[in-house]
């Protein structure tokens, strides 16, 4: 069987698209990350790519869906909940503009579908502050026009995604004229080729034999639900943790995904508040989000039993997942998963009430998650994006609410900002994205929370984060001058950072050797040595050469630089600039060796 013939788009053959489209993608994931211009090991677009539509696949294999516009809207839901990343915000914004036109019918034709697609290209550029040619954006764009002028009205769904897909490759090949950082590095845009393997997927499940083709992509064994290949996490348990005589302390994470139901409650006047309640009184670390008759939560708590009953009675599991937490805190290697920061600087020194959960998160593959009560309501509180263990720890030290674990390639979704939000329980929340691939994430997670008013401040770097965090006094009931001070500071600050170049060439008028240790200052290359106390020091020299107001430089070493190389580099830029004040902490992060702030 195979839809080639098919003229009229309906759910069903919308859902079978789309699992294609996130197996082709998952297949190229790798291809698509390693387009990356950059020589710093950030290539996650194809991650980020997959994971959010991969998010729309989930959300329809979690619900029952009835004829075309409930699968678009369920799926796109579910999309603009797991974007992650500029790359993954975009996409999710292309489909919420294809189901504006498609939530209204129950089939489509091809003069409808390409309807849908412009729609998707404008909400697409409308999710971008400033929208740069040579990129997703354009190769959405120029390929929704070649459809539309080689495709009649009536032609079969085959035909047009075909074409589709013939004018997204056009338009990549196009993409290095466009933009120069391509044609520098001699790539196409990468995220305009994660969407051309979308199209690829969707062309395959329109042409080709279902059978076939789901015996090509493994999807009866769960390809789509998999992690990829190269970032598979292990999820074993270990019985040998919890014997006969052992007895539970730390009780079950519980997670639940609920349909309200109308024959078992009134989904119109449900109360949220009684349930967060009835959580907060149940255990801890409680996380609750509704969108109108799906609710998701998560509790810690000895009796996982009591909750499930007590959801019951107003819908049905959609998903349920519920797991021995002593299992995973014996297994930590940091006892109840707190980690200490040894610092000589008083300033960066954690609370005695600060806590941070090392383990692994099984989701996100970063090995860090952040876990805090509900609080009571607050004016204000904030949010940030960690990576890091030393980072963790001084955020929480500056009087950070919630951290949100992502960064580099390990971008959050919007879902992880709307359950950092509800944790906070605040009326205005400051959120720090302190990465540029991540500022969308952070932006459409305030655009769907409501309990609150969202001030998103653009940080694009860990070292911006510490400095805006810095500006805030917790006293303060002036909200637009708090934000106002914040950007103002971060503008300020100067940051820069040192990593492994993962490719050579020409950068900025330096000669880059892939191994080198690189140092820059957003994206402009300042040095390329063969050590990293070399490379460092250069850049620390750039920042505190470029403003004589720079007095103070704070330097966050990563995980896997030597306490040797740390007091080197200290030691040098103490030496060289006698006046300037010197902060060596440890960050914990990985990618970068250093991260340093200047002010």
């Amino acid at each position: 069987m195979n839809y080639k013939s098919e003229k009229l788009l309906n759910g069903e053959i919308y859902g079978w698209m789309l699992k294609c489209a996130a197996c082709e993608l998952k297949i190229h994931i790798k291809d698509v990350n390693d387009l990356n211009v950059f020589p710093v090991p950030d290539g996650d677009t194809g991650d980020n790519m997959w994971r959010t539509i991969n998010g729309g696949v989930k959300a329809l294999g979690a619900c029952k869906t009835e004829g075309l516009p409930d699968a678009v809207i369920t799926s796109s839901k579910g999309m603009l909940l797991e974007a992650r990343g500029n790359s993954g915000v975009i996409l999710s914004q292309f489909f919420k503009g294809i189901t504006d036109v498609l939530s209204g019918s129950d089939s489509a034709d091809a003069k409808k579908l390409v309807v849908a697609l412009k729609s998707g290209v404008k909400h697409s550029y409308a999710a971008v502050l400033n929208p740069t040619e040579g990129t997703i954006l354009t190769v959405a764009r120029e390929s929704a026009d070649y459809a539309e002028e080689n495709v009649s009205d009536d032609a079969p769904l085959s035909e047009l995604f075909s074409q589709l897909m013939t004018g997204m490759r056009n338009s990549l090949m196009h993409t290095p004229e466009l933009l120069p950082v391509l044609k520098q590095a001699g790539v196409i845009d990468s995220g305009g080729a994660g969407l051309y393997y979308i199209a690829a997927g969707f062309s395959r499940a329109l042409n080709e034999d279902v059978e076939k083709t789901k015996i090509h992509y493994g999807i009866q064994a769960n390809m789509v639900d998999s992690e990829p290949e190269y970032r598979t996490h292990a999820d074993n348990v270990n019985v040998d943790l919890f014997t006969a005589d052992d007895v539970m302390s730390y009780g079950y994470c519980t997670e639940l995904l609920v349909r309200l139901q109308n024959t078992k409650t009134d989904i119109a006047s449900f109360d949220d508040d009684a349930i967060r309640k009835f959580l907060a009184e149940s255990g801890d670390s409680v996380v609750y989000f509704r969108s109108d008759s799906l609710l998701k939560l998560h509790v810690h708590t000895l009796h996982p039993e009591r909750v499930m009953d007590h959801m019951h009675n107003f819908g049905e599991f959609l998903k349920i997942k519920i797991e021995n937490m002593t299992l995973e805190h014996t297994d930590n290697d940091s006892p109840a998963g707190l980690i200490e920061l040894a610092s000589d600087n008083p300033a960066l020194s954690p609370k005695p009430d600060s806590s941070f959960s090392g383990q692994e998160s099984a989701e996100h593959g970063s090995g860090l998650e952040f876990e805090k009560g509900v609080a009571e309501k607050k004016f204000f509180g904030s949010v940030a994006v960690c990576a890091g263990e030393g980072f963790a720890e001084t955020f929480r030290a500056m009087g950070c609410d919630e951290l949100v674990a992502g960064g580099q390639s390990l971008n959050p979704s919007a879902q992880d900002f709307l359950n950092a939000f509800e944790k906070v329980n605040a009326e205005h929340i400051i959120v720090f994205p302190n990465n540029k691939n991540i500022v969308l994430s952070a932006r459409q997670a305030a655009e769907l929370y409501s309990n609150a008013r969202v001030h998103v401040i653009e940080t694009s770097n860990l070292g911006q984060g510490y400095v805006g965090l810095s500006a805030i006094y917790p006293d303060d009931n002036d909200i637009d001058g708090i934000i106002a001070a914040v950007n103002e500071a971060v503008a300020s600050s100067c940051s820069g950072a040192v990593s492994t170049a993962v490719k050579s060439g020409n950068f900025d008028g330096i000669h880059v050797n892939e191994g080198d240790f690189i140092g820059f200052v957003g994206k402009k290359i300042i040095s390329s040595e063969r050590e990293v106390v070399s490379a460092a020091m250069l850049l620390a020299d750039h920042l505190l050469e470029s403003s004589e107001s720079r007095s103070v430089i704070t330097c966050f070493a990563g995980k896997d630089t030597a306490d040797y190389e740390n007091e080197m580099l200290e030691k040098a830029i103490q030496e060289k600039y006698p006046d300037t004040e010197v902060f060596m902490t440890s960050g914990g992060q990985d990618v970068y060796s250093y991260i340093f702030v200047a002010d």
